[in-house]
């Protein structure tokens, strides 16, 4: 609650700091293919949860925010940032953060065929963990045989969809006009990433696994897939050659030991480790956090932020930059893709929401130089890209409907459960909100 009390008092600061705005276009990801159909029918897919989560925080947000009336704006916006914090560390909900952690995890074992089952909807108040379980340990060792990048992708997936969810919400504040405040959730979320991150160098975090295993014993099931999600991420990183059997066997006598703990890594990749949680640090680095979302050069809006994101090969730290001008909207991100041996350089572009007919297009293109084999160790880089295409549909009302489609080559992109190369198409629907007064 400690957070919550800090996030209060900014609160405060920037209840007034940003005119009044229009409401926001909120997006919903219906059928994501080959995802949803791949593997017989399966959902979520990253996109699907992002996408619901961002929906849920867009909708509950303008609904607390009218609680006192348009004359008490300090009020209302205390009453999101209370929200939020029982939500994010007190009951845990479908389509919260909570939620999207633990299904971006699913996500990338659902690509592989795996099943799975995200205890969120056991709907326990006041936990300090929340497990994916019903995986079985063959998956998990077939996995790593033949997807050792996978597997290390699977670990990092959580805080890679919240550091995303933000990021959505965001552009969402800079592109559409929303008014939703959501600067206590950005708080709690980069604060969480951060201290999860950080704490895999702690030894507390090899009590927290001794009690795990001790709670769950022989039950296979009850198991989550890997237990702290950053020292599983270390040694599957650090190690793709070593099989999952390696790890051993449970204290229980039954099945493989899963979860790593502190004194399970060298002190190398403990140095590594403990460097990411220092560079989560950077998520700090964005104007919103203090309810800044643009400013204005010369006719020119713009913002700029800073992401951290850990990936199949390592780490990525990522420069945002966000840009309108009348109607041209133009979100960049500059990548800095870094493994054990070098950094790889990588470029994305998105031009937003250009008028074409009736028709509004959103055409996206990505550039990059990433880890050969998205290995850790290793100095070669491997050429690759995305170009993407989204068509936003006419109105009909209030409502709407768009298609995406991308196609990229084999490499690492956030919100992209395919490592391989791959052509998803998307179906969505949207709901727009009427201008305000």
């Amino acid at each position: 609650m400690k957070n919550l009390l800090g996030i209060l008092a900014l609160t405060f600061v920037s209840a007034t700091a940003s005119a009044q705005r229009d409401v926001p276009k909120i997006d919903v990801t219906l059928f994501d293919a080959p995802y949803n159909v791949a593997h017989g029918l399966r959902g979520p897919s990253m996109q699907q949860s992002l996408t619901l989560t961002a929906t849920a925080y867009d909708l509950t947000h303008l609904a607390l925010q009218n609680v006192f009336g348009e004359n008490h704006p300090v009020l209302n916006k205390t009453a999101v940032a209370v929200f939020d914090g029982i939500l994010l560390e007190e009951l845990p909900l479908p389509f919260t953060d909570a939620w999207l952690h633990e299904e971006w995890h699913r996500a990338v074992m659902g690509n592989r065929g795996i099943d799975s089952f995200d205890d969120v909807y056991k709907l326990k108040a006041g936990v300090s963990s929340i497990s994916v379980s019903h995986v079985r340990d063959e998956d998990l060792i077939r996995l790593k045989a033949e997807h050792p990048a996978d597997l290390v992708r699977l670990d990092e997936a959580g805080v890679e969809g919240e550091t995303m969810i933000v990021q959505h919400l965001e552009k969402e504040h800079f592109f559409d006009r929303s008014n939703a405040y959501h600067v206590p959730l950005y708080l709690l979320m980069k604060l969480g990433v951060y201290a999860y991150i950080a704490s895999s160098t702690d030894r507390q975090s090899d009590v927290d696994t001794d009690e795990m295993n001790a709670r769950e014993g022989a039950d296979v099931k009850r198991r989550d897939f890997t237990g702290h999600d950053f020292l599983g991420w270390m040694v599957d990183l650090s190690r793709p050659e070593e099989p999952y059997t390696a790890r051993g066997i449970h204290p229980s006598g039954v099945g493989i030991n899963r979860y790593r703990k502190t004194t399970d890594l060298t002190p190398e990749e403990l140095a590594f480790l403990d460097r990411q949680g220092k560079l989560s640090l950077l998520n700090f680095v964005d104007p919103n956090v203090a309810g800044v979302d643009g400013f204005r050069t010369k006719g020119v809006e713009w913002n700029a932020t800073a992401s951290h994101y850990l990936t199949s090969f390592g780490y990525t730290i990522d420069a945002n930059v966000f840009l309108r001008a009348s109607d041209q909207k133009l979100f960049v991100t500059l990548h800095r893709y870094t493994n054990h041996e070098r950094s790889f350089p990588g470029l994305d572009m998105e031009l937003i929401d250009q008028p074409v007919g009736k028709l509004r297009i959103t055409p996206r293109i990505a550039l990059w130089s990433q880890p050969d084999g998205q290995r850790f160790r290793t100095s070669e880089g491997k050429i690759g890209g995305l170009a993407g295409l989204r068509v936003d549909l006419p109105m009909r009302g209030l409502y709407g409907s768009y298609v995406v489609v991308d196609a990229k080559t084999a490499g690492w992109i956030a919100g992209n459960e395919q490592l391989g190369s791959n052509v998803s198409v998307r179906l969505g629907v949207t709901r727009m909100f009427r201008r305000r007064a």
